[in-house]
């Protein structure tokens, strides 16, 4: 009888030790985290029953200044993916809780034939909202942002027709990781 709880005391033991160790291996550390601040026009009046494109155009990396400060080269980078994404009202004033879903994609600038998920939204609640939290995709981004410059669009489509103009702050970050 003894012999058994000595055996079960080991083996939580052993089990605690084991498991405490293993996730430490798989986690890879960002090697800089590059953010970005964009201002974005919604007009009065749009519909409800498609989603409007919002495109930035030629918003400029700084892929060269990240790569310096961390001191590598492009052909360290392994990925590039989304660490947060988030919509607020510039003034503070506009309630968000018209819109019903984001979808943000990157584009290369020299080929926007391809569009590249960057974040997006589950279903915004109905209440008075002045700031919405973005979902990061699992895409790879490296193919875009480490270009000098590169395409975005916020695609929205909305539960209610904006009452009058109103601007939104666009925030985004991406984690660089290395080999």
């Amino acid at each position: 009888m003894g012999y058994r709880y000595i055996f079960i005391a080991f083996f939580l033991s052993l089990l605690m030790v084991l498991s405490g160790t293993s996730c430490k291996r798989d986690s890879k550390r960002a090697a800089f985290e590059m953010r970005y601040l964009m201002e974005i026009e919604i007009p009065a009046g749009l519909n409800v029953f498609t989603f409007h494109q919002f495109p930035v155009q030629k918003e400029a990396s700084g892929i060269n200044f990240f790569l310096d400060q961390a001191n590598l080269n492009p052909e360290d980078i392994v990925a590039i993916n989304t660490s947060f994404g988030r919509v607020t009202t510039l003034l503070g004033d506009e309630d968000l809780s018209i819109i019903d879903e984001i979808v943000i994609d990157l584009f290369r600038t020299d080929d926007n034939r391809l569009n590249y998920e960057a974040a997006y939204t589950f279903q915004i609640p109905i209440r008075r909202l002045s700031r919405i939290d973005l979902v990061p995709s699992i895409t790879n981004l490296k193919e875009v942002l480490l270009k000098d410059e590169f395409d975005l669009v916020m695609h929205v489509r909305f539960r209610g027709i904006p009452p009058r103009n109103f601007t939104v702050l666009l925030e985004i970050g991406f984690e660089a990781f290395r080999d």
